[in-house]
């Protein structure tokens, strides 16, 4: 039986990134580059407006102010996307829109509000002015953005091992990329045992059980990453859990639910220890302590072997969450390409006690609340809400470790869950 430290440093010790791939832009969200991406172009790449104005020449401006505007006479419209042919000489102004490349003979722009245009007009200027009259001096380069200012050739724009969002997108779509080289995402084979299980839909017999880790544990691979593919349910015979096994070798890494304790329909790690090598069959924290981790063997393309990890989880729901979230999402992370995989944790005062000292390291289900800057965890929701409710109201795990016990007001360790956007800590 292995702590559930030494546990998880094994399985991070056998589990590598994927290769990369090349794909289009909007489908590498989520996913983490391969290669530092650099800017191939300069960002604008004119000098351009910045503020919706008027493009002049610093040198008309001089002493202008409120009292005194100086009156320019207006001989054209900028707009973006369109280059302005016209010529800014002294003792005129282009109109000029935000974005705009600056015209031929203009080294400033004047700010609409900063001269005699309309301050509650919504769109053009239906009075179609001939001149304009400024009340304020700009210096040479005033609300110019120029040429590179946002990025240069060259520049380093998103660094390689960066997880793509939103903002790494639009950041690399300005500078006009498509595809992007990126980790892809392992493809895991999701395998649950056990005669008892019924698919959801289905009427329930006695004796039978909804089969709910197959969704569980689909739902987060996804979540983490990872291309889940349900293979089915292998009933409690060694013949058809070694089918399902051998299927999933197609897969980067295969997740079993059930079968893994000590029972005579117990099948998973007599099977792993047939095809394959067990490397640790227990861990030393519940629930979920009947949780194994093995490398099976299958040829590769190059005529090599490659080891597929196998995480064979625990039955029971709650211990089967428990593993997900504790030893398969770490190794998803990394697989993923995931450079900081530790568990985000904060410090949390305990609302109620566990006034046993557990055997082993123990999981529970727990909410956490803020509470005048100070985040408070409920320990015992499950003792009223029964574990089910306990589990799906859950924003928050917390790992009791070994020999300990808690008292009201006790500070004590807690992951936040991301699993549902509702579920933040509040």
């Amino acid at each position: 039986m292995k702590s559930y430290d030494d546990a998880l440093n094994t399985v991070l010790q056998h589990i590598g990134p994927m290769d990369s791939e090349e794909k289009p832009l909007l489908e590498c969200a989520g996913q983490v580059t391969s290669e530092d991406i650099r800017a191939e172009i300069d960002l604008p790449s004119s000098d351009i407006a910045g503020p919706d104005g008027y493009a002049l020449r610093s040198a008309d401006l001089k002493g202008a102010d409120k009292d005194t505007p100086a009156t320019l006479r207006i001989i054209g419209t900028a707009r973006a996307g369109c280059v302005s042919r016209a010529v800014v000489r002294p003792g005129c102004a282009i109109r000029i829109m935000t974005g705009s490349v600056i015209p031929k003979g203009a080294d400033c722009v004047v700010r609409f509000e900063d001269t005699d245009e309309p301050k509650d007009k919504n769109g053009p200027n239906r009075a179609n002015p001939k001149e304009v009259r400024v009340y304020v001096a700009a210096a040479p380069g005033a609300n110019i953005r120029p040429i590179g200012s946002t990025v240069r050739k060259g520049a380093l724009v998103v660094p390689k091992d960066t997880v793509i969002g939103p903002v790494q997108i639009s950041a690399l779509a300005s500078i006009g990329k498509t595809r992007i080289k990126v980790i892809r995402r392992p493809i895991v084979a999701v395998i649950t045992t056990g005669d008892e299980l019924v698919n959801p839909g289905r009427p329930l017999p006695p004796g039978k059980v909804y089969n709910c880790n197959s969704a569980a544990i689909s739902a987060l691979v996804a979540h983490y990453g990872g291309i889940p593919v349900v293979l089915g349910v292998a009933r409690d015979k060694e013949a058809a859990l070694m089918a399902k096994i051998r299927k999933g070798l197609n897969a980067d890494v295969i997740i079993t639910s059930g079968g893994v304790s000590k029972g005579d329909y117990d099948l998973v790690r007599l099977v792993l220890e047939k095809i394959g090598h067990v490397i640790f069959s227990r861990i030393k924290m519940g629930p979920g302590a009947a949780a194994a981790f093995a490398l099976v063997g299958k040829p590769s393309e190059n005529g090599g072997n490659l080891s597929v990890p196998v995480f064979a989880l625990s039955g029971p729901p709650t211990g089967c969450l428990v593993n997900l979230e504790t030893l398969v999402r770490p190794a998803l992370l990394k697989m993923t390409g995931v450079v900081s995989i530790d568990h985000p944790a904060i410090e949390a005062i305990a609302i109620n006690e566990i006034p046993r000292k557990m055997a082993m390291s123990f999981a529970r289900w727990t909410h956490v609340t803020q509470v005048e800057g100070e985040y408070r965890v409920e320990l015992n929701r499950s003792d009223k809400d029964g574990m089910l409710a306990s589990m799906a109201t859950a924003n928050s795990l917390t790992i009791i470790p070994e020999g300990t016990s808690v008292k009201v007001g006790d500070r004590v360790r807690v992951l936040p869950l991301d699993w549902r956007g509702d579920q933040s800590l509040s």
